[in-house]
């Protein structure tokens, strides 16, 4: 197992991308720590985890509070006896084509890239003994731009990696991320019908969420011991 003995952060993990890769982490022999802003919300995760025999910790944890960030990630080191893997996923959306207000600017960018600096602040001082992973959920808007406020977020993202990639790879800390194009989910829900019958797309259909799993599994374990401040791209509607 790629994970074995590893010990894991996941946000926004009651469902969706979240909630895959903590179970993908799980399978592959890590301790698992889930967040999400309600304890109620991660119950079928926690379950999901658990059946793997693994130990699962939740936490209700809403990122936008960056004043958490430390006592969060130290609860999980505490209950977990570890820290290695931290996966920035909890993310909001906010539709394209809407200019959008302060209140949505502030909303958007509190939760998709401020909370994503300063957890990966956070994490990489708590990973100063040992080294470890960080790995950033963006979005394929994060090559091919968009005109919202999300779109904005993630090119964010993807710039954040690369230079806390840059930063942290001196201490043992591994900085990366992945850029989904559209993800069967509930975010992206805008897309209408069957996410899995997209006949007009290269594949026919969206990205799965246990395949962006795939890709955050490869890029905590060993396999990607090079790969610094990268943004992979995952993207099945090759836009």
């Amino acid at each position: 197992m790629r994970l074995s003995a590893r010990n894991a952060v996941v946000t926004g993990a009651s469902r969706g991308i979240g909630k895959a890769v903590a179970i993908a982490f799980a399978e592959e022999g890590a301790d698992v720590a889930i967040a999400a802003r309600t304890l109620e919300a991660l119950e079928e995760t926690r379950a999901a985890v658990e059946a793997y025999g693994r130990i699962c910790h939740a936490m209700a944890w809403d990122v936008a509070d960056v004043s958490v960030a430390h006592d969060r990630l130290d609860e999980a080191r505490r209950a977990l006896n570890g820290l290695d893997i931290v996966v920035n996923n909890a993310g909001v959306h906010h539709l394209p084509n809407r200019a959008g207000s302060e209140a949505d600017w502030d909303y958007v960018m509190a939760t998709n890239l401020k909370a994503v600096w300063f957890i990966t602040e956070e994490a990489g001082q708590l990973m100063l003994p040992t080294g470890g992973a960080v790995i950033n959920i963006a979005s394929d808007y994060a090559f091919r731009g968009g005109n919202s406020i999300y779109g904005v977020s993630k090119w964010g993202v993807r710039g954040l990696t690369r230079g806390l990639g840059q930063k942290w790879a001196r201490n043992g800390v591994r900085v990366n991320g992945i850029g989904p194009g559209p993800v069967a989910t509930e975010m992206s829900n805008w897309h209408v019908g069957d996410p899995l019958e997209r006949p007009s797309l290269p594949l026919g259909r969206l990205t799965l969420p246990e395949e962006v799993a795939r890709v955050a599994v490869f890029l905590a374990s060993d396999d990607a011991s090079a790969v610094i401040g990268e943004t992979i791209v995952l993207n099945s509607t090759n836009t």
